[in-house]
């Protein structure tokens, strides 16, 4: 049942479901159904890690752009001009 849920959340991308399933991970009876959980664990692995590589680039993009809009921002003109 873990393994086809398991499964199931890498062919779907749901990351909080794989955090959850490797949270409550059951002791397996047979050395098929271990090997078979050390490949899937190894896929999330490289699934999580593409998709954190994903956001950082994101969140990369969105401070280029902040930057910029603050760069090309005019600034406000204030109504009081004190002159010396």
């Amino acid at each position: 049942m873990w393994l086809t849920s398991f499964k199931k959340a890498i062919i779907l991308k749901e990351l909080e479901t794989l955090s959850h399933l490797i949270d409550e991970m059951p002791h397996f009876e047979s050395l098929l159904e271990m090997e078979e959980a050390a490949y899937l664990l190894n896929h999330a692995k490289t699934l999580i890690e593409a998709e954190k590589s994903t956001a950082f680039a994101s969140l990369k993009q969105i401070k280029k752009t902040l930057n910029f809009l603050k760069a090309t921002e005019n600034s406000p003109v204030s109504s009081i001009n004190f002159k010396l």
